[in-house]
């Protein structure tokens, strides 16, 4: 069974623009078989992003498990001269997809295929992630413990969960980690943000 997650050489492909609006501006993102969401934007990444740019962000951010690009484009989109934003995916199609959608808008941003962190002693002010909860807790565990040691001090880390896919238990873990709290709820979802514990 192939998931969005992995690369699958067998998988046809079938390329489509996602359209959605955001703060009056239509955006066309080229998606395809084996992605995430890959015939519209998810709920969960619309209500996160919307959220995202209430905050006026400005400095590193790091779009985690980016997909095609659905939240770190538009956050750069609107953001340009505050912000830098990597894309960080482990499905190779992502990367390509992220890659040309942000070419597609005229937007720089340095993409990077990985499970996980690079790790290269890079910290960033914001860390955005939309868990693939279907990867299993102890994975998407492991990459919160991980997130620790990417933030500057200052740093936060920003990510969205339903709440009946566990969104409490992981409020929970992520607590033991940093000083993690929602700050925002609508339709089931969850936005939890992560502040280093001093």
């Amino acid at each position: 069974m192939s998931h969005y997650f992995e690369e699958d050489p067998n998988l046809k492909p079938h390329e489509r623009e996602i359209k959605f609006t955001l703060s009056g501006v239509e955006f066309n993102l080229i998606s395809d078989s084996g992605v995430f969401s890959n015939k519209h934007i998810d709920r969960g990444s619309e209500i996160f992003v919307s959220y995202l740019l209430s905050l006026n962000l400005k400095g590193k951010v790091l779009d985690l498990g980016c997909g095609y690009g659905a939240i770190g484009i538009p956050l750069l989109y609107f953001n340009k001269d505050r912000i830098t934003v990597d894309f960080i995916d482990i499905n190779p199609k992502c990367i390509e997809l992220t890659s040309r959608n942000l070419k597609n808008y005229d937007l720089n941003g340095k993409t990077s295929i990985s499970d996980g962190y690079l790790k290269k002693g890079e910290k960033y002010d914001y860390i955005l992630f939309n868990p693939p909860i279907s990867v299993g807790k102890e994975k998407i565990y492991s990459l919160y413990s991980d997130t620790v040691d990417e933030l500057e001090k200052s740093g936060k880390f920003y990510l969205v969960i339903r709440k009946d896919k566990g969104g409490l238990s992981h409020l929970k873990y992520l607590a033991s980690l940093f000083s993690a709290s929602v700050v925002y709820k609508e339709k089931g979802y969850l936005i939890i943000e992560c502040l280093k514990k001093e």
